[in-house]
């Protein structure tokens, strides 16, 4: 058997990393995972594992510490280090660095699964689809393979490698599931759009769980661990109307927590959203993103009518389910006006809950190519680089862009307050200061706290770790040479 250690470097639960994991053991391989957060003497585990492979699952604003990680332990182990994830999936020339053996590109369960077969039989790997893999001085850019159609055949997601090893993810009171992959639409901020482009099979891009599936998943967890409210984190959890209709009641039934997930406002029905409510739905999440119609069709490639979202949100409300607005500040072509009108516009439909984040250049995006990405990219560089928090700025500059990141800080409080939403004219013109990213930290925590159905000491318990290692501790957790 093989054995494959991963190296995390944020403190997320990761859906992906939990399927791969599922597989890799189905097949019989070792899997273990080391968040480096949560770790004191994280080379020591490296070679008391003594891995075949170390895999570093990354995002885009992961990018320079992940290959600072692998420089640092290159020297230091035989191991094959392979980078996976959204970032290499876009952008695979980081295989050229002297430290990355591989890159997996898009779903990782038959590649990797494949090569740690290949490892354990001494066989070649360098033919793997959806692999590059550096070979001496040759490098094999191997074509995708097709996309796993049927999610049966997949072993479930193995949440073990998260819960038995840290206390912080098993004693979290909010448990997260996928009940599907990919998204019927084609958002021009989100990659969506780009993965569907990399898979010859694009029509069957969006693929569902049967609802036994979900259900064994679920149930596995809640029989075993503290959960008080079940997270979906689907991308469009209520898009098929038939299929909410075989889980929902099942779900009520056998499990029963209140639960909270995501769907497009402006596609939601009375018989959809009657079904959510029936299930245990207590909070549905939709992106808004802008106020403007024209510029969320034309611009954000997001297609909904101001009548459409007011329709949805008069079901919502009437059904007595919470709404939350997702809301992206500074994308291309936004003024300082359009920023404001979209605050106000939250006012309008009686959100509960307001989310806002900076816009961000994201590799494989419609928006990024526009933003110059593919052009560096055509010249062998890597995308710009991203925030390593969308709630802290955006790479994007634009006119109105220092005015509408101080904006940003106060959507909460502006959203929440009529005399902050009229001091926000005069509060844009101040000098940026500590004491603004304060009063968002503030106004999002508490919001947080009561959409998740928290206690504040668990709050605050649960998301200072991410304050510490995003703004503070990133650089100082890679190992020295």
């Amino acid at each position: 058997m093989a054995k494959i250690l991963f190296i995390q470097l944020n403190e997320y639960e990761l859906h992906g990393l939990e399927s791969l994991a599922g597989e890799l053991k189905k097949r019989g391989h070792l899997v273990k995972l080391l968040v480096r957060y949560f770790e004191k003497k994280p080379l020591e585990k490296i070679e008391k594992f003594a891995p075949d492979i170390i895999g570093f699952p990354m995002v885009s604003s992961e990018r320079e510490e992940a290959l600072a990680w692998a420089k640092a332990i290159k020297s230091r182990f035989k191991s094959l280090i392979v980078l996976g994830g959204i970032d290499p999936t876009f952008f695979p020339e980081m295989i050229e660095h002297e430290a990355v053996d591989i890159v997996c590109r898009g779903e990782a369960e038959r590649a990797m699964a494949g090569l740690l077969d290949a490892l354990d039989r001494k066989e070649d790997y360098t033919g793997i689809e959806n692999l590059w893999v550096k070979s001496q001085s040759l490098i094999h850019r191997n074509p995708m393979g097709p996309l796993v159609n049927d999610l049966s055949e997949l072993a479930a997601p193995d949440k073990e490698i998260y819960y038995s090893a840290y206390r912080y993810f098993r004693n979290y009171p909010i448990k997260y599931f996928m009940a599907s992959r990919g998204c019927p639409f084609s958002c021009s901020y989100c990659a969506n759009q780009g993965l569907r482009e990399l898979y010859p099979n694009q029509s069957s891009y969006l693929r569902l769980k049967t609802p036994s599936a979900l259900l064994n998943e679920i149930k596995a967890v809640v029989q075993k661990y503290p959960v008080r409210t079940i997270g979906f984190n689907d991308d469009h959890f209520s898009h098929d109307l038939e299929w909410l209709s075989q889980f929902l009641p099942a779900y009520k039934k056998e499990v029963g927590i209140p639960f909270f997930c995501a769907g497009r406002i402006d596609r939601l029905s009375e018989d959809k959203v009657k079904a959510l409510k029936q299930g245990g739905c207590y909070s549905l999440w939709y992106g808004l993103e802008s106020a403007n119609p024209e510029h969320r069709a034309q611009i954000l490639g997001r297609k909904m009518s101001n009548q459409a979202i007011e329709a949805g949100m008069e079901l919502l409300h009437r059904h007595g389910i919470i709404t939350q607005s997702y809301n992206i500040l500074n994308y291309p072509g936004e003024s300082w006006e359009d920023a404001l009108a979209t605050l106000d516009y939250n006012l309008k439909l009686k959100n509960d809950f307001v989310v806002s984040s900076l816009f961000q250049p994201f590799p494989g995006t419609e928006l990024a190519r526009k933003a110059g990405a593919a052009e560096r990219k055509k010249n062998g560089q890597p995308p710009p680089p991203v925030a390593l928090n969308y709630f802290a700025s955006s790479p994007f500059k634009q006119r109105d862009t220092a005015k509408i990141e101080k904006m940003h800080k106060f959507f909460i409080a502006g959203f929440r307050s009529r005399l902050i939403r009229r001091l926000l004219p005069a509060l844009a013109k101040l000098p940026a200061n500590p004491l603004f990213d304060i009063i968002f930290l503030v106004s999002f925590g508490l919001d947080y706290s009561r959409v998740h159905r928290l206690t504040y000491w668990e709050t605050i318990n649960y998301n200072i770790g991410h304050i510490r290692t995003t703004y503070l501790q990133r650089k100082a957790r890679v190992p020295k040479n």
